[in-house]
């Protein structure tokens, strides 16, 4: 059986993992590595999300509500 310190800190991982997913954190670092592999810059995080903001505002979405 695994020692407690090492659940608890695969625990952790995992929940770190999950608040950088569910804050978008994880999406910032994909844009930066991308940004970083095609040689550009990655500008800013607020320009990085103002841009998320806009194209999610632009997209149609049919609902019933």
């Amino acid at each position: 059986m695994p020692a407690l310190p090492g659940l608890l800190a695969r625990g952790w991982r995992g929940l770190v993992w999950y608040l950088r997913a569910v804050t978008g954190e994880d999406r910032w670092d994909a844009h930066v590595r991308e940004c970083a592999a095609h040689g550009h810059p990655a500008g800013t995080r607020r320009e990085f999300e103002r841009q998320r903001q806009d194209r999610a505002e632009g997209a149609a979405v049919d609902r019933c509500c």
